[in-house]
């Protein structure tokens, strides 16, 4: 019961919880159910959130909604309870009632810079880059060196054509953490709309040192190389890509970055039916 405990409180502990804290939320999901079966322990609604917030990471959104609904039963003054149905609600693509949600989080406790952040992600989603804009600047903020709401802002800005403003967040971002994936992705990003591909080529290549099964990073590897006009290794990083990912086959053949190569017979090859 104590290591549960103690598992327990340093997970709420932290302000924000993110894929990295799987296993410690499967730990303490073994533990929970064990104490459970062993000496009746009962459920409060911290427990609910981690399991909730279990659920969410493992991209289980049904049951992390029935979590986060027990959380707010339990607990309607929790904001962070709010907070993760709303983050639920938006991978549900019901964004009108995520943005209800975390609203309702915000006004329970107005000075965490998550919420705002997730309140820009909501809004971004739902095409109103302003105002999604102006929340994560209220996000850096409250947290100046958030490294999710600089490289949120980022993709915003990329968003409106806006690349070397982007650049700028994820250089800030890679300064607190230079391999924080998502920052990277976001650079490289931009680096191909500004026709920097060699430099994204360099991004890229340090996404797959750090993850070297990123169907992303092969995807935009290949869309650099055919920028470039190298078409073998265009093919081969693209054909690595659909391995990993079958749908960037349709993706290919609708991206004007693989224009360069689309008529040779290996793209066709790779593309078909």
């Amino acid at each position: 019961m104590e290591k549960l405990q103690n598992l327990k409180n340093a997970l709420i502990s932290k302000s924000r919880l993110s894929p990295s804290d799987i296993k410690e939320l499967e730990e303490f999901s073994y533990l929970l159910n064990k104490a459970i079966i062993d000496e009746e322990y009962h459920l409060d609604y911290l427990d609910y959130f981690l399991l909730g917030a279990r659920y969410y990471y493992l991209n289980d959104f049904t049951t992390a909604l029935i979590y986060a609904d027990k959380v707010i039963e339990l607990n309607p003054n929790f904001s962070r309870g709010y907070n993760l149905k709303g983050l639920v609600l938006r991978n549900l693509k019901r964004y009108n009632q995520a943005l209800e949600y975390v609203n309702k989080a915000i006004e329970l406790n107005p000075n965490l810079s998550i919420f705002w952040d997730n309140k820009a992600n909501i809004l971004a989603d739902m095409g109103f880059y302003q105002e999604a804009l102006e929340c994560e600047d209220k996000a850096l903020e409250l947290e100046p060196d958030n490294i999710y709401a600089l490289t949120n802002k980022a993709n915003i800005l990329g968003k409106i054509k806006k690349f070397d403003e982007a650049l700028q967040l994820l250089e800030k971002a890679l300064k607190i953490n230079p391999e924080h994936k998502s920052a990277l992705h976001e650079k490289s990003i931009c680096l191909l709309n500004l026709d920097r591909d060699d430099e994204a080529i360099s991004v890229l290549s340090k996404i797959l040192d750090i993850d070297p099964n990123d169907h992303v990073a092969y995807y935009n590897m290949a869309c650099a190389y055919s920028k470039k006009g190298e078409k073998d290794k265009a093919i081969k990083y693209l054909k690595k890509a659909i391995s990993l990912n079958p749908e960037y086959k349709q993706l290919a053949l609708d991206d004007p970055d693989f224009d360069n190569i689309r008529d040779s017979k290996e793209f066709k090859k790779l593309t078909s039916d």
